[in-house]
């Protein structure tokens, strides 16, 4: 199963913060999209604030790897 960016966009904190490397969260999810980098990459994801986004980018990566 391909991943969609625009699936995994939803999920992010779209804040654009660059901690992962990245200029946007479009550009992390385009690079996660093609299993260039990890959801570990994404700080944010990994605070209380945004565990159910992470949990659900979890699902998603692992339901595309199936």
């Amino acid at each position: 199963m391909k991943l969609n960016v625009a699936e995994i966009l939803k999920h992010l904190p779209k804040t654009n913060c660059k901690k992962c490397g990245e200029l946007t969260c479009m550009a992390f999810a385009a690079r996660l999209a093609k299993r260039d980098i990890s959801l570990e990459a994404c700080p944010p994801l990994f605070t209380p604030e945004y565990e159910s986004n992470r949990k659900a980018l979890e699902a998603i990566l692992k339901g595309a790897a199936a």
